[in-house]
């Protein structure tokens, strides 16, 4: 059996994956926030409120397993939270600029004032 600091690191691992996910879908989001109408920003905001959740339970449970609150704090928000955020939204971007332009490089320029 596991002890029960081994219960606590399994399970702030777990969470670390959910914040992970949460953060790469809201970055993806604010890239690309689909057409008007679209349910993704309602998603959006359900999934920034379990990620939110979800780091909130990994700093008690950090703190549980004897941190400090500023150590912890440090720990989340400089060391993982922000990092993966900034990261997944520079991801995105060039992304979306590469898909840019491979929708110009495809479509055959058009004809200007009626001459080739």
């Amino acid at each position: 059996m596991l002890t029960e600091d081994q219960n606590t690191i399994i399970y702030i691992m777990f969470l670390n994956g959910i914040v992970f996910l949460g953060l790469n879908f809201v970055a993806q989001v604010i890239v690309f926030p689909g057409e008007q109408g679209s349910k993704v920003k309602g998603y959006m905001l359900i999934v920034a409120a379990i990620t939110a959740f979800s780091a909130q339970q990994e700093f008690r449970g950090l703190v549980a397993l004897g941190f400090t609150a500023e150590k912890v704090q440090t720990i989340l928000l400089t060391g993982f939270i922000a990092p993966t955020f900034f990261i997944s939204l520079v991801y995105y971007r060039i992304k979306k600029n590469r898909q840019i332009k491979e929708k110009e490089t495809q479509s055959p320029p058009e004809e200007i004032n009626g001459h080739n």
